[in-house]
């Protein structure tokens, strides 16, 4: 068997003892697609492609329209890890150890935190730094919030992130069950970064009839 028929059939494999991809906050299961406004008045999308491997792991890689490419994974305990990230470029950065992006449950209050080592690389596989990176979540607010695509029970999450060579840096992330990430602005919450603007399972988009109100009621 040549090898790259082998490499297949062992990713094959791998895939199909995959556990089910269910997190409540952080859907990464095969087809799940999210369209979102940004600052600038323009639209970006992401998608949940098909298994694959990288930096040694089994992983669901989203495939953003900008040309990034996310890899993420479920743990057994229904936690979503961040494994690293492919630039338009081609260069890379890897998590060792993954950084978990969502835990299984998001109460008021419940905080978690990851100490990692970002591992950047050229396009050609040449590791040109390595550093260590600070991530820090807090679920602050628990609520239904309105956005373009709908109203939904939600969870918003202040993220602190830092590194050795940039300044630490926060954002609010907010969450909703069985969706995932609807809605991000700055700090205080007062500038508009991120929001969903449509969404889909199995590359099905919603219909979405108009434009809510963006509004948090729980701010």
């Amino acid at each position: 068997m040549r090898l790259r028929e082998y490499s297949l059939l062992i990713l094959t494999v791998l895939a199909l003892s995959l556990p089910a991809q269910a997190s409540q906050w952080y859907p990464i299961d095969t087809g799940r697609l999210w369209v979102y406004s940004d600052a600038d008045g323009g639209s970006q999308s992401a998608a949940v492609e098909a298994p694959e491997s990288f930096a040694g792991s089994l992983v669901q890689p989203l495939q953003w329209d900008s040309g990034s490419r996310v890899y993420l994974s479920l743990d057994e305990s229904d936690r979503v890890l961040l494994h690293g990230v492919t630039f338009p470029d081609g260069s890379y950065v890897v998590f060792s150890p993954p950084i978990l992006r969502m835990d299984s449950e998001l109460t008021m209050g419940h905080e978690w935190k990851t100490l990692t080592r970002a591992i950047q690389y050229t396009a050609n596989g040449v590791e040109v730094r390595r550093d260590q990176a600070r991530s820090a979540f807090r679920v602050i607010a628990i609520g239904p919030v309105t956005v373009a695509a709908g109203t939904f029970q939600a969870a918003e999450v202040l993220r602190t992130e830092e590194t050795d060579y940039l300044p630490v840096y926060s954002f609010r992330d907010t969450y909703a069950e069985e969706i995932g990430w609807i809605f991000r602005t700055d700090e205080s919450g007062s500038s508009v970064l991120f929001e969903l603007e449509d969404y889909g399972e199995g590359g099905v988009r919603t219909e979405v009839s108009s434009w809510g109100a963006v509004k948090s009621l729980f701010r």
